[in-house]
């Protein structure tokens, strides 16, 4: 009988040994101290901010244009994840970090480190699941497109994850844009409304005509040869028009590669106008300046041998300008 107690005795002592050795792994997995042949890294680049050049946050609004970065760490049976999500307000730039574990024990506290410019910032005891921001105000006179060096280290679980960026900070819109107004380029010859292609609420988007003709007078080019995919007369579709005739069309000197080609003030994506947006520099003709009256060319295509042309004496509309004709052209650029 005794023997039998023994051998019970025995049994729970192995258990309660392998438990505590199970028990002992299952801490060292979320240690600091692991070898290097345990460590997987990869980093993913995330969404890419706005472009300074072309983008504006509207005064008042909450809608920014942030760059983030994200990167994954395997460390024996655990991972751990750090993301960043970095951008500009009117008056701050803001950097905000995510420190997950994504697999195994999720209680390996983090320490987080977050620089701008050089003002430090540190957090310690970061939980998993939590988010850190640090902010700085921007300085006086900040422009569109100045750098913003960021850093952010992530130490804990294994080796540290670093992100070393730079940002180029996205302009507050000017207030009030109107018709007539010089901006990025031209001059703003339509300012998108409801239902247009591109507009969207809280944000001032439009049209801006070059200052000047870029033709006295050129064909639109290839007479009698359809062109697949510049049949848009909506206000939005003069860009596509324009691609696919430069593409489409070998002909030196029509009208489309004639606004495809401008270089004007830093600006290199003009475009041949559609029939809705030609109509719209009409329109506005004597705010914009610069028109002669006589038939522009749009990038509308009407059919084989015709183009829509706009008489911009009387604002008449055809479809039936002949592709071989020479018209006017006055190239624009979407902001």
């Amino acid at each position: 009988m005794k023997k039998i107690h023994f051998s019970k005795l025995k049994t729970c002592m192995m258990l309660l040994a392998a438990a505590v050795v199970i028990y002992s792994c299952s801490k060292e997995s979320i240690s600091d101290h692991v070898s290097e042949t345990d460590m997987q890294f990869t980093q993913m680049k995330g969404a890419l901010a706005g472009s300074c050049e072309d983008d504006c946050i509207e005064p008042g609004s909450s809608t920014f244009y942030p760059v983030s970065d994200m990167a994954t760490l395997s460390v024996g049976k655990n991972t751990k994840s750090v993301s960043y999500s970095a951008y500009n307000t009117e008056t701050d730039f803001v950097v905000e970090v995510t420190y997950a574990i994504t697999a195994g024990p999720a209680n390996a506290k983090a320490t987080i480190t977050i620089a701008i410019d050089g003002d430090e910032a540190e957090y310690t005891d970061v939980s998993s699941g939590s988010t850190v921001s640090h902010s700085v105000p921007l300085a006086e006179g900040w422009a569109g497109c100045d750098q913003v060096a960021f850093s952010v280290v992530q130490e804990a679980l294994g080796k540290p994850i670093t992100f070393s960026e730079s940002y180029s900070l996205i302009p507050v819109c000017p207030e009030g844009l109107k018709i007539g107004d010089e901006y990025k380029g031209g001059k703003i010859a339509y300012i998108l409304q409801p239902g247009d292609m591109r507009y969207k609420a809280n944000e001032t988007r439009g049209i801006i005509a070059a200052p000047s003709d870029q033709s006295g007078g050129t064909a639109w080019g290839c007479f009698g040869t359809s062109i697949p995919g510049a049949f848009g007369t909506a206000i939005g579709t003069g860009a596509a028009n324009t691609n696919a005739i430069v593409i489409g069309c070998a002909e030196a000197g029509i009208a489309a590669k004639k606004a495809n080609d401008l270089d004007l003030n830093g600006y290199t994506d003009w475009y041949l106008p559609s029939k809705d947006e030609l109509n719209k520099l009409y329109q506005n003709r004597v705010a914009i300046g610069g028109f002669a009256s006589a038939f522009y060319w749009s990038s509308s295509e009407y059919g084989n041998g015709l183009a829509w042309v706009q008489n911009f004496l009387n604002g008449y509309q055809l479809g039936t300008g002949d592709k071989e004709g020479t018209n006017r052209v006055r190239a624009v650029r979407a902001f």
